[in-house]
């Protein structure tokens, strides 16, 4: 029963992260919604696969594979939206900017 509401619970975060792909306009905002997809969806779907298989080779592997996405993940995540700041990509409707390097809307 639960390793069924995990897995729904998967399957919708991955398809709203999805989504966000599409529907989001830069690579800062794009970066959360694919963080989304692999946090909320293949790293719940890998431990309802460790929840199902407990006692085997199976759990075993899914729960170091977990680990790995967990550590990885964030510094993925980051390297990547650091490398597109670094290269001058403009983020779309900027309304603050707590680095200060960008113009706000409506500023001269």
């Amino acid at each position: 029963m639960i390793s069924e509401v995990l897995i729904y619970i998967a399957a919708i975060s991955a398809f709203i992260g999805a989504i966000g792909l599409f529907r989001f306009k830069d690579c800062y905002t794009r970066i959360h919604a694919a963080t989304m997809i692999s946090v909320g969806g293949v790293m719940l779907a890998l431990i309802v696969l460790a929840i199902e298989t407990v006692g085997t080779v199976y759990s075993v592997k899914a729960i170091l594979i977990v680990i790995f996405f967990a550590l990885t993940n964030p510094v993925s995540s980051h390297a990547i939206v650091n490398c597109a700041h670094r290269m001058g990509i403009e983020p779309k409707n900027l309304t603050r900017d707590d680095l200060g390097h960008n113009k706000l809307k409506g500023e001269v």
